[in-house]
């Protein structure tokens, strides 16, 4: 249990028509171990009964003050709340997620312990149909934020974050919250969380990242994440603005900016596949070929023979044969027959058992499948350790784990 000497945490929970899930946030940040903090919350309009929520819980615990306005967006919901708060330090908590017990104890001693500016923790994203862990690449420690620049957009240049752009799960310091805040605009609705993040990391202050995860970050259909947005281009052209201007100025602009292209193309594939109202759930307009995970392979040549000729069969095909570290020695797919019929470089798969190869690799998307292929080679003698899979980059989380929002990061 904290005594009252330790420092107040201001939570802030900003509130838009969430009546259904709001009584487990609220319930989960009152049966915090840390006691010493208070309670922002901040009805953006709220047509529903959210309200009412609210104030039937203000009148259980004096922790509990309320502010009302129309609604004005997230950023504006966010910047009412830390100008109410008294805190030394700040979270957030949306009011569709619920935070476990041990949260802000742990961070607090953590802050405490480390004298850094800003703690982040991974989270649980709860889906509809199962959980999955979602963790900052950077490993857990303790760092300056100017040695890790490079690494906090795109982990090591690759597609994952290095810290999970969601302005929740991490405790700020108030007064420099602040200040951030009243320089991002009011108009920036989408990736609002990453304007929030970005502008403290790309500071120079030391930053803690722990381990631990205590967060659930709630994914619910029909959310707005879910659902279709004819404005969303111009929402993320409006943190593209802001973005920019911030990494202009920091020392490993040309880096960060690239990044930041990086970013832009991916978001706007998804706008045009799914935001739009442009594309029909099954018939994508923008077509990426899958790409091998690189996990899957040692640093020296292996011989590999590539199992599947479909969508990721073929598109594999094309990166084995240009890859030095892979020497393709056969092709092969049950259905070989119609492959040949179009003319492709396709065997049966009995063609395994007369080649000398290192690895079999399974081109499908499913996990399902690769371990049904898997068994069928087993039966045929062929050892399971040869027989290798790893989820294709453009695949969707199908089977293996639960599917995720199209974007896989942004509410």
């Amino acid at each position: 249990m904290s005594d009252k000497a330790s420092p107040l945490v201001s939570v802030i929970v900003p509130i838009y028509n969430t009546q259904e899930f709001l009584p487990r946030c609220l319930d989960s940040i009152l049966n915090q171990l840390y006691e010493n903090i208070e309670i922002i919350l901040v009805n953006d309009g709220s047509t529903d009964g959210s309200l009412s929520v609210c104030e039937k819980y203000a009148r259980k615990d004096t922790r509990i003050q309320i502010a009302s306005q129309p609604n004005q967006g997230i950023i504006a919901a966010k910047k009412t709340g830390i100008r109410l708060c008294r805190g030394t330090y700040v979270i957030f908590v949306d009011s569709d997620d619920w935070i476990e017990p041990e949260l802000l104890e742990t961070m607090v001693e953590e802050i405490k312990r480390s004298g850094c500016k800003l703690v982040c923790s991974n989270v649980y994203m709860d889906l509809e149909d199962g959980t999955v862990e979602k963790k900052n690449m950077i490993p857990a420690g303790v760092y300056e934020t100017a040695g890790i620049a490079r690494d906090l957009f795109y982990y090591k240049d690759g597609d994952c974050y290095g810290i999970l752009p969601y302005s929740v799960a991490k405790l700020y310091p108030g007064e420099m919250l602040r200040e951030i805040l009243e320089n991002i605009s009011d108009e920036i609705h989408y990736a609002e969380d990453k304007a929030i993040v970005f502008s403290f990391v790309f500071r120079d202050i030391k930053v803690c990242f722990m381990d631990s995860m205590y967060y659930h970050y709630c994914v619910r259909n029909g959310s707005a994440c879910q659902s279709e947005n004819q404005n969303y281009l111009v929402e993320l052209t409006a943190f593209y603005k802001y973005a920019k201007k911030l990494f202009e100025g920091h020392r490993e602009r040309e880096h960060l900016l690239r990044q930041l292209g990086k970013y832009l193309l991916q978001e706007t594939k998804h706008a045009i596949n799914n935001k739009l109202g442009l594309a029909m759930p099954d018939k994508p307009i923008c077509i990426q070929p899958y790409q091998l995970d690189p996990t899957a392979f040692c640093l020296q040549k292996k011989k590999v023979i590539l199992y599947g000729a479909g969508k990721v069969g073929a598109d594999y095909y094309k990166q084995i044969k240009d890859c030095m570290n892979m020497e393709l020695c056969g092709w092969v797919d049950k259905n070989y027959r119609k492959y040949q019929a179009e003319e492709l470089d396709v065997l049966p798969i009995e063609h395994i058992q007369k080649t000398e190869y290192d690895y079999i690799l399974v081109a499908v998307r499913k996990q399902t499948i690769f371990e049904e292929i898997k068994k069928e080679l087993s039966a045929m003698g062929i050892s399971e350790e040869a027989v290798i899979w790893g989820r294709p980059y453009g695949a969707p989380y199908e089977d293996s784990q639960p599917q995720l929002p199209a974007s896989g990061i942004d509410r």
